[in-house]
C-alpha cells in the first residue's frame, strides 16, 4: 500500500467514526421514507450510518492480497443494493440483512480478481466460494431472492425455506453488538493507520509463531487423528461427523472420540511449548 493509499483510508476511517448510529425507530422512519416515497436522502443517510460496518467486514478479508479501501468499496455496492431492497417491516435491523449483500460483495470480488491476488489453492477458493454460498442462502431467507433455487436444494418449497432459515436469522446486528470473537463491530475499526515497522514485524512474528506451534502440535498426532483434525477444523468447508465416519468406516461415536482425543493432546502440546 503506498502512502497516498494510506492517508486516504485513514481519512476514509477519521470521517466514518464521526457518524453516529441509528436508532432503530429513527432507522425504520428512514426505511420506510425510502421504500414508500423514494426518498434519496433518506437512503443515503442509511447508507452512511452503516457504512463503519461495511468498514468492520471490508477489514476481515484484507489478507487476501487486495487493497482494503476497493474491499470497502466493493462492500459499499452490496450495502447500497441492501438499502434498496431493505423493507424494515420484516423484523430485522438493516445491518443484519446488509452484512450478507456486502460479504457476498466481498466474496464476488475475490473470486472476479483470482489472477490478480494469485491465492492459489484449493483450499483458500473453496472458503471462498463456501461463504458466498452462505451469504446468498442468507439473503435467499430474508428477502426471497433465489429462494426457490436455494430451497430445492434442500427439497422444501421456498416458503418453508424462508420460514425455517429466518428463525436463525433474526437477530439484531449493531457496531456495539458483541461478536462470536467478544468484540463489538465497531472495535474492529483500526485506531491509527501509522502503525510503526516494528509493530508490523511484531505482529507478523507473532502469525508466524501461532502458525508453527500449531503445525508442530499436529506433527504429534497419529495419522489419523491428525487428518480428522484438519477435516474437521482446518478445512472450509469443515466435514462433517458423518462423512468422517463413512470415508474412515468406523462409527460417528468413534470419529467423535478420536477427535477429542486429538484436541486434548494438542492442547496439551501447545500449553507445554508455549
Amino acid at each position: 500500500m503506498t502512502q497516498a493509499d494510506r492517508n486516504s483510508l485513514a481519512l476514509f476511517y477519521s470521517d466514518i467514526r464521526k457518524v453516529d448510529p441509528l436508532s432503530r425507530e429513527e432507522e425504520t422512519r428512514l426505511a420506510r421514507l425510502w421504500r414508500d416515497h423514494g426518498d434519496r436522502e433518506a437512503a443515503k443517510t442509511l447508507v452512511v450510518a452503516n457504512l463503519p460496518g461495511v468498514a468492520a467486514i471490508a477489514r476481515e478479508y484484507r489478507h487476501f492480497g487486495l487493497q482494503e479501501m476497493d474491499l470497502i468499496q466493493e462492500g459499499t455496492m452490496g450495502l447500497m443494493h441492501a438499502v434498496k431492497r431493505f423493507d424494515p417491516d420484516r423484523g430485522f435491523r438493516l445491518m443484519t440483512y446488509a452484512s450478507w449483500w456486502i460479504r457476498a460483495a466481498i466474496h464476488d470480488f475475490i473470486l472476479h480478481s483470482w489472477s490478480i491476488v494469485k491465492l492459489g489453492t484449493n483450499k483458500l477458493q473453496r472458503r471462498i466460494f463456501a461463504g458466498l454460498q452462505k451469504a446468498r442462502n442468507a439473503i435467499a431467507a430474508m428477502d426471497g431472492t433465489h429462494a426457490e433455487t436455494v430451497a430445492e436444494e434442500y427439497g422444501i418449497d421456498s416458503k418453508a425455506y424462508q420460514e425455517v432459515a429466518s428463525s436463525f436469522l433474526q437477530r439484531d446486528v449493531s457496531l456495539d453488538a458483541p461478536r462470536p470473537d467478544g468484540e463489538a463491530l465497531v472495535e474492529q475499526l483500526p485506531d491509527d493507520f501509522n502503525a510503526s515497522p516494528e509493530t508490523l514485524v511484531a505482529e507478523a512474528d507473532w502469525e508466524d509463531a501461532r502458525e508453527r506451534h500449531l503445525r508442530l502440535a499436529l506433527a504429534q498426532l497419529p495419522e489419523r487423528d491428525r487428518y480428522i483434525i484438519m477435516q474437521r477444523h482446518l478445512s472450509e468447508p469443515a466435514a462433517t461427523l458423518k462423512e468422517l465416519s463413512e470415508e474412515l468406516g468406523v462409527s460417528i461415536e468413534r470419529v467423535r472420540q478420536l477427535e477429542k482425543r486429538a484436541m486434548k493432546k494438542m492442547k496439551e502440546a501447545l500449553t507445554a511449548d508455549s
